[in-house]
């Protein structure tokens, strides 16, 4: 496991994680998830300021990789 990962507190599996709106505001948001189980730790994210610089730097990683992120 590198520095950049965060592991599971249950298996201690490097966490997942996923972009996703909210079902009723349509808000971005991120999600953490264990990847073996997700009753083992779920996670999220909602800081605009900090979903706002993860988005930016994704499109910014895509767009030097001919991609599109969302």
């Amino acid at each position: 496991m590198d520095k950049q990962t965060t592991p599971c507190p249950v298996c201690g599996k490097p966490l997942s994680f996923r972009l996703a709106q909210g079902r009723k505001s349509g808000k971005p948001f991120i999600q953490l998830v264990c990847p073996q189980d997700g009753r083992h730790f779920r996670g999220f994210i909602g800081d605009k300021p900090y979903i706002d610089k993860v988005f930016n730097h994704l499109e910014n990683h895509q767009e030097q990789l001919g991609g599109d992120v969302r």
